[in-house]
């Protein structure tokens, strides 16, 4: 139900666009909206511009690779499955681009220009070659059975697409298997964005459920070697607050409930011993008291 209310404002998909572009561009808005960003966001987060995201998402300029990627990677999304979409999308885009080429190459004044030649400006008669005669056949064939000839372009076309596809997906899944540098590391993550950094495969190393039912996270990335508390919250008013090694601290305090119900988090705190992470419930200014857990069993 979320994700209609957030893509319930895009502009509708031109009609000329394949099956697989426009599957794709809806893929890729609702990732868009499960990122919680704006596109002023999405544009920092992915050091791609706002108007480069606006034409991706309204179907106006096919996506590159790297702009999928790099959206996945800030949801925190598996990217091997969207982008074997991708490579389908690539094809069918190109073979669009193709035909479009070619319809301007008939319209062409120079083609006019050659009908409009009279009998007072004869041609030299020429000998029909190989080609030419293949091409008048051809016509004859299409003119006769126009069914059977588009039958037969359909799978041409889809001849040329499906190389294309197993192509890339096999170079996509050999590039998603190795290794991205961190977009930060330790010290350089401290007091960042957790939900804007992207930092790669984000896992809850400890957790714990208040009195009041506010249920608390810390979550670690091990490639960032940095950490935060993430929560849903119930009610408004109340903080949550992280410590680090040498006594760092990062908090958030809740004085509005989110408007999208999505999770409230800390800034990023480095996290060289995630086992010394400790995370503290502050119900609300008027219940006293903290409710506090650490990491002691996240990974070393």
């Amino acid at each position: 139900m979320e994700n209609s209310r957030r893509t319930s404002r895009w502009r509708e998909l031109p009609l000329t666009l394949p099956a697989e572009c426009a599957g794709l561009v809806t893929d890729l808005r609702e990732l868009k909206a499960r990122s919680g960003l704006n596109l002023a966001e999405l544009a920092e987060a992915t050091a791609i511009s706002k108007s480069s995201w606006e034409r991706y998402l309204n179907g106006k300029q096919f996506p590159p690779r790297h702009a999928v990627a790099a959206l996945c990677q800030v949801v925190g999304e598996t990217d091997a499955g969207i982008l074997a979409r991708w490579a389908l999308a690539d094809a069918a885009w190109s073979c669009r681009e193709h035909g479009i080429a070619a319809d301007r190459v008939r319209s062409s004044p120079t083609t006019e220009h050659a009908a409009a030649v009279g009998p007072h400006d004869p041609a030299p008669p020429r000998h029909p070659g190989p080609l030419h005669r293949a091409l008048l056949a051809a016509s004859v064939f299409i003119t006769r059975r126009p069914r059977t000839a588009t039958a037969g372009v359909v799978l041409a076309c889809a001849a040329m697409i499906t190389p294309a596809a197993i192509y890339h997906m096999a170079h996509g899944a050999t590039r998603a298997s190795r290794a991205r540098p961190p977009v930060c590391r330790l010290g350089s993550c401290e007091g960042r964005n957790p939900r804007t950094t992207a930092c790669e495969d984000p896992v809850t190393v400890a957790s714990h459920t208040a009195d009041d039912g506010t249920r608390l996270e810390i979550r670690l990335s091990p490639s960032c070697r940095a950490g935060w508390i993430r929560t849903r919250p119930t009610h408004k008013g109340f903080r949550i607050e992280i410590t680090g090694p040498g006594g760092h601290r990062q908090s958030a305090v809740v004085t509005t409930l989110p408007s999208d119900q999505g999770p409230v988090t800390t800034a990023m705190i480095s996290a060289a011993h995630p086992a010394r992470l400790r995370a503290c419930y502050y119900p609300s200014a008027r219940q006293p008291g903290r409710e506090c857990f650490d990491g002691a069993d996240a990974p070393a």
